[in-house]
């Protein structure tokens, strides 16, 4: 529960007034989720003595406005979000009695945290012609609009239930994305010549990235019936695969595609190239096989 107050004697937890954006409103749930009981206050300015948990404000442990915040591997800076899951997120994923959880804890931080604080920090390069709202652009949707008179703390805490809702949510994904990544790991001998072959679909594509495995095709039962070849990007989330389907296949269906491609069952060739089906397994193979012998 999160109560926000004007006297700092009530308060147990600080952050900074005025405009609120992702870090300090994640940052929020994530202090919710360690003490359950929150009274803020969101001040203007403060220096951080020690006395109260307070973060994005107050030049202290979870400010990451000094010249001497943290870094990851990967370059990004951590902004306060990123501070308190590097120093709380592994005690509490371990209260909650998760599998794996320092495994959980990489993987939340690559899912969410890490982004969080990129975007805050900017440092991140989204180049499109139109518009894409991302997290923080979501958060800030929420803050007094300019020509109406609201009170901005009530603003704050609603941005805060949004954020909780994505919160936990992510978290639940990040579970999923570790379980398969077990699974995935436990699959590896099934790799032949680049190509992953399940028995059952499981949601492989964070796990071969995170596993840096050399996979160029995945082959799985379809829902559909028969079996479903996928291309796999050159990262995640990519558009571009490592490898295509033939141009010419692309739209066929069944007869037509069956006499383009010379395969008995193939079925069906997604327009984009990235996934052709056949009725058998070995069909699935040949379609691979003939995709991979394109230069």
């Amino acid at each position: 529960m999160i109560t926000v107050t004007k006297n700092i004697n009530e308060a147990n937890c600080i952050t900074h007034a005025g405009n609120f954006h992702a870090d300090d409103v994640f940052s929020t749930v994530f202090v919710e989720k360690l003490l359950k009981e929150v009274t803020l206050i969101r001040l203007k300015d403060y220096k951080d003595d020690g006395s109260k948990l307070t973060y994005d404000i107050g030049d202290g442990q979870f400010d990451h406005h000094a010249a001497t915040t943290p870094t990851r591997e990967n370059g990004i800076h951590y902004c306060s979000f990123g501070l308190l899951w590097k120093e709380y997120g592994l005690k509490y994923l371990t209260s909650l009695n998760v599998p794996n959880p320092k495994k959980t804890m990489e993987v939340f931080d690559y899912l969410l945290v890490n982004s969080i604080d990129a975007i805050d920090n900017g440092e991140f390069d989204l180049k499109s012609d139109y518009n894409i709202y991302m997290i923080d652009s979501l958060i800030s949707l929420f803050r007094p609009s300019f020509d109406e008179e609201t009170d901005e703390d009530e603003c704050f805490l609603k941005a805060v239930d949004f954020a909780r809702t994505i919160f936990d949510l992510v978290l639940k994904d990040s579970l999923k994305k570790v379980k398969a990544i077990d699974i995935i790991e436990k699959h590896k001998s099934n790799i032949e010549n680049k190509v992953l072959i399940l028995n059952e679909y499981i949601p492989y594509e964070f796990a071969l990235f995170n596993l840096n495995l050399d996979v160029e095709f995945v082959i799985y039962p379809s829902n559909r019936g028969g079996y479903v070849a996928h291309t796999v990007p050159t990262q995640y989330k990519g558009v571009t695969p490592k490898k295509s389907f033939p141009q010419k296949w692309a739209g066929l269906r069944d007869e037509k595609l069956a006499e383009v491609s010379g395969v008995t069952t193939a079925r069906f060739c997604h327009n984009k190239l990235f996934i052709a089906t056949a009725d058998t397994l070995s069909d699935a193979k040949k379609l691979v096989e003939l995709a991979k012998q394109v230069k």
